[in-house]
């Protein structure tokens, strides 16, 4: 009879993962075992906060649950912004922790804490699985992360149940059958949307999840309706496409634009679009007077805005419906020169060239010319993350990951491993400002490990820029926003990679493109000028 630790191992195999994310301790030795017998390769991290965006990060490329292994005490505490980020960046997260022996708990008291009541608040279940029906509890748990909205699971794995020789269960595979609307459903919708002079689409993460991104542009191209995307679901359509107006979600000054487009469409759609992901001015950005319709996995139980009219259940299914209903020829609205336009003032609102040296935003055009379409690439959290976010285009999902319903610092370095760990023949790139990569430096050693040749670039300003800019507005002496970080040339040499520091877009251009050619990974220090913060936040 298999262990429970050989149980889980093989139900995480079933459900397609491969790769497992973590920080070992005595208490889930069993567990590592039984993952690499099953064919689960384990990753050790320098943290658990690394290992547990490398895991997160591994859901959103692949669409298989990621998995985080800890151990107890201290193991356990370090993955809480990991398994938060998880939860409110939707992703489907497994976190096994190892626990003291069942028979010890009542009485032990080194390294014990509430390991359930510590995670309860930032998952969608937990459980200790039991000496008995270890099978069905695993598989529980793989379907809630799984299932709309997704999110991470807890797993309690006692080092005396995790070697206990359990009965394996009848395996069954369940054929799901998603419900599509019915016509009389939909029939205001198709009224509403043969009237509508200028209609806007609002696209969000949820288009993703229900793999509807072929469904999207069937239906954005039948009815000609432009679309925003919020920073998650940027190449849900190429970000090049015809009716693409660009992203939603942090910019002050963008998210501007948008809301007087907003204010003045006669049919809003929202379409798997998560608040999660936007800025307080989102919050009701209509009134009941608009014609608004919601279509998403869920029902909208946020009230962050509402909709006249709601579908919840397969998008992939609504838009397929509605694209088949549209007439032969698109209708006849939003003119070409009129969404140019419209990008245009999107894209002269975040332009910005310093007096001197070099700026975010020559940083990150530089970058999106010279690094190839299919780059997967990570952003860290900071000013330039929204720069970043209406510069780089994106042309498939989920190939800008970044951390935007936690919007937590250290990102971007342990998401770029688990990307080309994932992906070794692609094109990685991790964007990031020097605090992020502090936070999490002691990753960069598993780049050299692993032999990944990806680009590391630092916007290098020496300072919390958005943090900064905020005390200057509320006219605030500037406190606690500058400390001091290291020489990261030598620091990438010392990590057995490449380092080159740049002042201007041509040897910025040069690095990058020895970087693509590089064997061993490469860090670009840009020493930027963050004065065009001042204007695009």
């Amino acid at each position: 009879m298999p262990t429970t630790a050989e149980i889980i191992a093989q139900a995480l195999y079933e459900s397609g993962v491969r790769h497992a994310f973590g920080i070992p301790g005595g208490e889930v030795l069993e567990l590592l075992e039984a993952l690499r017998k099953a064919g689960i390769k384990f990753v050790l991290t320098k943290h658990e906060m690394g290992a547990g965006i490398m895991a997160e990060a591994s859901y959103q490329l692949t669409g298989k649950p990621g998995v985080l292994v800890a151990t107890l005490g201290p193991g356990i505490t370090n993955t809480t912004t990991a398994v938060a980020q998880a939860l409110l960046d939707r992703s489907a997260l497994i976190v096994i922790t190892g626990e003291i022996a069942a028979s010890l708990k009542s009485i032990y008291t080194h390294q014990i804490i509430d390991q359930q009541a510590l995670l309860r608040p930032l998952v969608k279940w937990t459980t200790t699985i039991a000496a008995q029906n270890a099978f069905d509890q695993v598989r529980k748990g793989i379907a809630i992360a799984q299932a709309p909205m997704p999110g991470p699971v807890h797993f309690n794995l006692p080092t005396d149940v995790a070697g206990a020789q359990q009965a394996d269960a009848r395996r069954f595979a369940p054929v799901a059958v998603r419900a599509v609307p019915r016509d009389e459903d939909l029939a205001a919708i198709k009224q509403w949307l043969g009237k509508a002079k200028r209609p806007l689409a609002l696209v969000g993460v949820g288009v993703q999840i229900d793999a509807a991104e072929r469904a999207l542009k069937r239906f954005i191209e039948a009815w000609r309706i432009p679309f925003i995307a919020t920073y998650k679901a940027k190449g849900v359509v190429p970000e090049d496409h015809a009716l693409c107006v660009g992203a939603a979600g942090l910019s002050p000054v963008v998210d501007k634009i948008h809301l007087v487009h907003v204010r003045d469409a006669d049919l809003i759609l929202t379409v798997g679009f998560d608040p999660v992901e936007l800025r307080s001015d989102w919050i009701a950005p209509w009134d009941e007077k608009k014609r608004t319709v919601n279509i998403d996995l869920v029902p909208n139980t946020h009230h962050v805005y509402r909709s006249a009219l709601e579908y919840a259940g397969s998008i992939a299914g609504c838009l397929q419906s509605l694209a088949t209903a549209a007439p032969k020829r698109p209708p006849s609205r939003w003119a070409d020169a009129d969404l140019e336009r419209y990008r245009k003032t999107i894209r002269h609102a975040i332009a910005g060239s310093p007096r001197k040296g070099i700026g975010p935003y020559q940083v990150a055009t530089v970058l999106r010319e010279v690094f190839p379409r299919d780059t997967i690439a990570t952003v860290d959290t900071g000013s330039h993350r929204i720069l970043i976010n209406h510069v780089w285009q994106s042309y498939e999902p989920r190939r800008l990951l970044q951390s935007n319903g936690l919007g937590t610092m250290g990102y971007a370095l342990p998401a770029a491993i688990a990307a080309k760990l994932l992906f070794p023949k692609r094109p990685v790139l991790a964007m990031m400002g020097e605090a992020g990569l502090d936070m999490v430096i002691g990753e960069m050693a598993l780049l050299a490990h692993h032999k990944l040749a990806l680009t590391l670039v630092v916007f290098r300003d020496d300072a919390l820029s958005l943090i900064r800019l905020k005390q200057q507005r509320m006219k605030l002496p500037q406190t606690g926003v500058t400390t001091g970080s290291p020489d990261y040339v030598m620091l990438a040499e010392a990590y057995g990679g490449n380092g080159f520091s740049v002042t201007n877009t041509d040897e910025l251009r040069k690095a990058a493109r020895s970087a693509l050619n590089a064997r061993r990974f490469t860090l670009i220090e840009a020493r930027i000028d963050p004065a065009e913060y001042h204007h695009q936040m």
